[in-house]
């Protein structure tokens, strides 16, 4: 099949859209996936519902969605006595003469529904069986009263699904009206420390957060041609194999996982909602079709679908079925540089095309080639053994569950925090609180598969890591940048001399925006001393607010530390504080320094040796 390059037009119309998403990542700290999975329910015309505790900012996103899309918008807030008039509008009698006689004239005043491109639906499952009938009738069939709606997306909002919640949650079949379904958590309960700073620092500065004061950035022509270009985006043949592939896999998951069977609704409505997700994703990087890994937007449509086990995996199962490899193979196999486009990269070249540099946009971008060497290519650098052993403790890490505050309840555990009351037993902590209980109650042990994972890339820049060790070491870095973009890992980037120089995106040490982090790679300049102490400590610190063991730093270097703590014993305790693999990779001919291998032995990581050749190029081998 033929594809069109995406013309300069629709690329205007995917950088508005770009521009929404980036505008929601700033009204609402630490929600990325939510912003990301309404800002792809707009574009595609589907319904969304949030779920979340109190206090998380639904309402505030939702609200925000409207405000900087510059729709037409109307709330609705939902109780036991709202009415279909209430969402339809009220009907009017009036007398007129006629002939000579009186009749009654009946007129109808638009209601929300009947006027509103963006409906927020407020506290949704508050509403009375009489009324949430015709509405989720309405919001499928987009039509009322004889007339066709121009509603383009609703937004519904409500509360976590509770034994003790005052509300009757929906019904699966109800939830199904809603293509997108995303479930938000506190950045407290969910770990997101980082965050909570961020917001804050916000609020001691006053600074405006709400979405009312805020300005549209497109207009409503951009908008609804966006929605038109979209939704007739092709879709590749191989897509719609894969898609059907992703389903047996996930039904198959699901009957593993939970006693209650297949949750997944893939009937026609839910094919054809995904599809225009799927059309929708691939607009947004300015592909000409969608392609298999534009199927990654499903993930945003599995909140009340799937089992919380299997979306947890669910990232995870898509690599497997697109068939990444398990380690990016090197030049002494045959194959590609780390940088160089892989054949079976499902980009299709629109990686370069895309509108978009954010993390969430930007993750799977192609990366450059490695910097030259006196205008020469430089000579290989063999670092298959890191990446493979790295792959390995990754793959390791998303495997195994860890304790996660936002995880599920997996058994008990005793107390060791009077902060972890809220997940304590009912009668142990209340005979707790009067002293009569012996020793502590008992508390959920809460645990969550890691996905994604973080990684902290450490590489010295001083005086003696010029000419070839320069080259070499962002050999290493690029393969290390492909392995953490093919497994969606936020990625840090230190350069490190006498003082350590972090490189943020968006106010961030850890992000997805590979590519930038690939071409600062390359121009690395050799300047300066030694010092380990700065540069951990800036790593450990960015990695403070995560969670779980796919946590890991790898420190490239080829000489003794001369500045700051030689021994960086703080900064071991803190990693092993944290849970954080160090691994260090020293480069040279000579005798690597004793405190590497304390750093990685103290920590459980890795230790390699880059050795140069004696017909040019380096070979990493395990210490």
């Amino acid at each position: 099949m033929t594809l069109a390059a995406p013309n300069h037009r629709a690329t205007e119309l995917a950088a508005a859209f770009v521009e929404l998403r980036t505008a929601l990542g700033r009204v609402l700290v630490g929600q990325d996936d939510a912003a990301t999975g309404l800002t792809l329910a707009l574009l595609a015309e589907q319904h969304a519902y949030l779920e979340g505790p109190p206090g998380c900012g639904k309402s505030e996103l939702a609200a925000a969605l409207a405000a900087l899309s510059g729709a037409r918008t109307h709330t609705l807030v939902f109780h036991r006595d709202i009415r279909e008039t209430d969402l339809l509008g009220d009907v009017l009698l009036s007398r007129h003469r006629h002939r000579g006689h009186e009749r009654l004239r009946r007129e109808l005043i638009p209601g929300p529904l009947l006027q509103a491109e963006i409906a927020l639906l407020e506290d949704l499952p508050r509403s009375p069986g009489e009324a949430l009938g015709p509405l989720l009738r309405i919001l499928a069939e987009r039509h009322a009263l004889g007339h066709p709606l121009p509603l383009e997306s609703a937004v519904a909002t409500g509360p976590l699904e509770q034994v003790e919640a005052p509300i009757d949650p929906l019904e699966p079949g109800q939830l199904d009206r809603f293509a997108v379904q995303l479930r938000l958590t506190g950045l407290l309960t969910g770990g997101l420390f980082d965050e909570a700073a961020v917001l804050l620092e916000r609020g001691a500065a006053r600074e405006p957060s709400r979405a009312g004061a805020r300005s549209a950035v497109m207009s409503t022509a951009t908008r609804k041609a966006a929605q038109r270009a979209a939704a007739a985006l092709q879709v590749e043949p191989r897509t719609i194999d894969a898609y059907h592939r992703l389903l047996d896999r996930l039904r198959q998951r699901t009957a593993d996982e939970s006693a209650s069977g297949d949750r997944l609704m893939s009937d026609r409505s839910f094919s054809s909602a995904a599809l225009r997700l799927v059309r929708a994703h691939a607009f947004l990087r300015g592909a000409p079709a969608a392609a298999p890994r534009d199927l990654g937007a499903i993930r945003y449509m599995v909140a009340h679908r799937l089992p919380d086990e299997v979306q947890e995996d669910f990232d995870h199962i898509l690599e497997e079925l697109l068939g990444d490899p398990p380690n990016v193979t090197m030049a002494e196999t045959g194959a590609q540089m780390p940088g160089a486009q892989s054949q079976g990269d499902d980009s299709d070249g629109a990686a370069a095309a895309s509108p978009a540099s954010d993390s969430w946009i930007d993750d799977q971008a192609d990366l450059p080639a490695p910097p030259t060497l006196f205008g020469k290519p430089p000579p290989p650098a063999q670092v298959d053994p890191l990446l493979r052993a790295l792959v390995g403790r990754i793959e390791r890490g998303r495997i195994d569950p860890d304790t996660d505050p936002g995880g599920q309840p997996r058994g008990y555990r005793p107390l060791r925090d009077l902060d972890e009351l809220i997940d304590a037993d009912l009668i142990e902590a209340l005979l707790f609180a009067d002293g009569r209980l012996p020793g502590a109650p008992r508390t959920f042990e809460r645990k969550r598969r890691s996905a994604g994972g973080a990684v902290a890339v450490l590489r010295d820049i001083s005086a003696s890591m010029a000419g070839r060790l320069t080259v070499w070491s962002s050999q290493v870095v690029l393969g290390i940048l492909r392995v953490a973009a093919r497994r969606r890992m936020r990625v840090g980037y230190v350069e490190f001399h006498h003082r350590a120089l972090p490189h943020h995106v968006g106010g961030r040490l850890l992000h997805r925006s590979y590519s930038r982090l690939a071409e600062q790679a390359g121009q690395a300049k050799a300047v300066g001393q030694t010092n380990y102490e700065a540069p951990l400590r800036t790593a450990l610190e960015g990695l403070r607010g995560g969670s779980g063991r796919n946590r890991h730093v790898v420190l490239l270097t080829d000489g003794l530390p001369i500045i700051g703590d030689t021994t960086v014993r703080r900064e071991r305790q803190l990693a092993r504080r944290l849970g954080v693999a160090l691994h260090t990779v020293f480069l040279g001919n000579g005798d690597c320094p004793p405190v590497l291998d304390d750093i990685s032995i103290e920590t459980a990581g890795l230790r390699f040796h880059g050795r140069p050749l004696a017909g040019g190029g380096l070979r990493l081998e395990e210490r």
